[in-house]
């Protein structure tokens, strides 16, 4: 058989065309092989049919000739063997360069377990494993490599950027987003304390000094982060700008310092050098003129810029604030106080005199001239108290010689009268004192301010409650990364 199948090709060959010693022709008008062609067959009515065949049946020859060529009836698939391995050479779906007319069911990829490989300038750029998460690896040329639980990784180097997110136009896209929408959590002492068991990013610097994450803004009054809590929906941030705005109906920021020396947070401004207790505080705050800085938008009553306490019921400070219609620098129970040096040149403390009313004072010293004097009040004095009836002013004299003694008359906002006693004409020196009530605070338009005049004893505010801190486990996740896989 094979014998008579050679000679049906030979006379097929003879009648159809012309044979030479080095090639064949075969063609309808006698022409001569072209030079450079083993076979030349020229038709412009019929083609040319080369072994067609099932998978079954290709994968089945034995020991295939490098360059073997075949049709796979089964994949519908021309294929040819480079020495190794079948190859796709062309088929019926075959991608084209100039683009596709698709049906939905074509795709780029193996049917085996074997990675897709992409190539540019003959470097391997990207991978997609066979695994069954078919990882995906770009830029690793040569190694292609991955961490386990990478699902997609991008590798570069030098001052290179591995994923770039842009966004423009007036939209309001996003230049990356990443969404966490596992079910799993965390509890501690039947608390449940989260909601994922992961986060949506998560990001690990490993040089000293290098920041995790990092955001700027290269607008003049950009904000460099903006963090929104507690599912709002809305965020705010400072007109002038800053690097960090976070907004949340709970907490705004949450710092945790983790050892007993730690800082919870570190704010620094003013373009200086940040400063810390050496045994650690929850917020270190530094400025070139002000470290800290509180302010309530509410004016009315129990509204305060500050508050601070030591963990007591009864030690706690009001700082900045008022509480019925009277406005105070600093309230709470404890005393106002200095440090001196005794001595011995230790610290002690000495302690302000406090009253049931708001009053200021003032001191001087006068003279009586034939057993008389008038003392005139300071008139910055004067201008913040009141003197009446109601609020007398009260006046203390010390006598610094001898004399038959004096009284005290003709008390006004202003001034006041010492006379010496039994008309006695004396011209002694003494020492005056005088205490009066404070005047109320109003504005421009004589609107009260603050009521001070008649305040005895008024309400104080008791210390403000607090959350009770949730059992939580404080815990830092570690980095997945542990263990290289190499795809094969």
């Amino acid at each position: 058989m094979k014998k008579t199948i050679t000679l049906a090709i030979v006379l097929v060959a003879i009648g159809a065309g012309r044979t030479h010693a080095q090639n064949v022709g075969i063609n309808a008008t006698g022409a001569a092989p072209d030079a450079s062609a083993m076979l030349d067959v020229v038709s412009t009515t019929r083609g040319a049919l080369i072994p067609r065949m099932t998978t079954a049946q290709r994968t089945a020859i034995a020991t295939p000739a490098t360059g073997l060529f075949v049709y796979d009836t089964t994949l519908g698939a021309f294929f040819y063997w480079d020495g190794t391995v079948w190859r796709y050479m062309a088929s019926s779906g075959g991608w084209l360069l100039a683009g596709n007319t698709l049906a939905g069911t074509e795709y780029l990829g193996s049917t085996n377990a074997q990675p897709v490989r992409m190539i540019s300038n003959n470097v391997e750029r990207m991978r997609i494993a066979a695994s069954i998460n078919g990882e995906v690896v770009l830029n690793q040329p040569g190694a292609f490599g991955y961490f386990a639980g990478d699902i997609f990784s991008v590798y570069t180097t030098g001052a290179n950027f591995a994923i770039n997110g842009y966004i423009s136009g007036t939209g309001t896209g996003i230049g990356v987003y990443g969404e966490n929408t596992s079910s799993g959590g965390n509890s501690a002492a039947g608390l449940f304390v989260a909601t994922s068991a992961g986060y949506a990013v998560y990001a690990d610097a490993t040089a000293a000094g290098r920041p995790g994450v990092f955001g700027a803004s290269s607008a003049a009054t950009g904000t460099g982060i903006a963090g929104l809590g507690n599912n709002l929906a809305t965020y705010a941030t400072l007109v002038g700008g800053s690097g960090g705005a976070f907004t949340s109906s709970n907490a705004g920021v949450y710092g945790f310092g983790s050892v007993a020396a730690a800082t919870g947070g570190i704010f620094v401004g003013n373009n200086t050098t940040a400063s810390t207790l050496a045994g650690g505080t929850g917020i270190a705050a530094t400025g070139t003129v002000t470290g800290v800085y509180g302010h309530a938008n509410n004016t009315g009553n129990n509204t305060w810029g500050g508050y601070f306490n030591n963990g007591s019921a009864t030690d706690y400070a009001y700082v900045g604030g008022r509480t019925a219609a009277t406005n105070y620098k600093i309230n709470g129970p404890g005393t106002v106080s200095t440090i001196v040096r005794d001595t011995n040149n230790q610290l002690v403390n000495l302690y302000c005199p406090e009253a049931p009313e708001v009053l200021f004072q003032d001191f001087g010293q006068g003279q009586l001239v034939n057993g008389r004097a008038h003392i005139e009040l300071d008139p910055n004095f004067t201008k913040n108290i009141t003197v009446n009836d109601g609020h007398p002013l009260r006046v203390i004299i010390q006598l610094e010689g001898d004399c038959n003694g004096v009284f005290v008359t003709n008390k006004t906002a202003t001034g006041f009268d010492v006379i010496e006693l039994q008309s006695g004409n004396s011209n002694v020196n003494f020492t005056w004192f005088v205490t009066a009530n404070r005047a109320d605070s109003r504005d421009a338009q004589g609107n009260l301010v603050s009521k001070f005049a008649d305040v005895r004893f008024g309400p104080a505010p008791g210390p403000l409650e607090e959350a009770q801190p949730a059992t939580q486990q404080h815990e830092r996740v570690p980095a997945p990364k542990k263990e290289i896989v190499k795809p094969q």
